[in-house]
């Protein structure tokens, strides 16, 4: 202990000023090397993120008619009281991308199945209108969305997962959720078993996150005035842009060229 009598000393008659920068220096360090500091004033507010939600990608015909079953009971819950005897009219105005065309179909289909009356005349009815936008977003802009844990092969047939901190979905029984788990599966099935059941990661859609969004929006008005109205936005898989992004073509008269039956006379008609 006498090594340190020296030291104890020395700080003791250090001048006021300097033990005050020392201090200091002391705190900046800590604040830098543990914690990390923020300015208390600055010219403009510091960007974070949003808490983490789980969003719907379509990836199958399937899965529109799904939404459309969805637009469709909103619509009716909304409706409910408002049609005074009157039809809804869906336009079809067509040249659309197909995700939209397919989409009012699908929409018209389960209106009727739900027992709202649709007609084919504008005359009289409720307009439900579809407005249908899409936006590109930048490539690799959400990794680190979700991490579970890594799978990894210990040998032959012999799987482990490693690192898994409060995976949603981890209720099933053996599976604790906020744990660290380190748990070996003999075999690949029992990996995926765990993987989809266990962990909850069958929820998830394959592949990264979709740079393609769309917003989607049912709108019902009775002349000019708005009655009832559902948003909602899908991801899309890339891979499929040309059903979400391109517009259909519109009939087009074909030439065709062949024999007039003058002769062998080529002509186009």
């Amino acid at each position: 202990m006498h090594f340190l009598t020296p030291l104890v000393l020395g700080w003791f008659f250090l001048e006021r000023t300097v033990k005050k920068r020392l201090f200091v220096l002391a705190a900046v360090s800590a604040c830098l090397g543990f914690t990390g500091c923020a300015a208390r004033y600055a010219d403009a507010p510091a960007p974070t993120r949003f808490a983490n939600e789980e969003q719907q990608k379509l990836q199958a015909a399937r899965h529109w008619q799904l939404i459309a079953d969805h637009f469709a009971g909103q619509l009716v819950s909304s409706l409910d009281g408002k049609l005074n005897g009157r039809a809804v009219h869906i336009p079809q105005p067509g040249g659309e991308q197909a995700f939209v065309e397919g989409f009012r179909e699908l929409l018209t289909t389960s209106l009727v199945a739900q027992g709202v009356p649709v007609t084919l005349d504008p005359n009289g009815a409720l307009v439900a209108d579809v407005r249908y936008n899409i936006y590109g977003f930048q490539a690799e802009r959400a990794a680190g969305t979700r991490f579970y844990g890594e799978a990894t092969l210990l040998t032959a047939g012999l799987w482990a997962i490693g690192g898994v901190l409060s995976a949603p979905g981890a209720s099933a029984k053996g599976v604790n959720v906020g744990s660290k788990l380190l748990v070996a599966v003999a075999g690949l099935e029992g990996f995926d078993w765990l993987h989809s059941e266990g962990l909850g990661g069958a929820r998830y859609a394959s592949g990264p996150v979709p740079q393609s969004e769309i917003l989607l929006t049912v709108s019902v008005a009775d002349g000019k005035r708005i009655v009832s109205r559902h948003s909602s936005i899908y991801y899309t898989a890339d891979e499929d842009a040309a059903l979400y992004w391109s517009r259909q073509r519109g009939g087009q008269p074909l030439q065709v060229l062949g024999d007039c039956g003058q002769g062998g006379i080529k002509c186009v008609r």
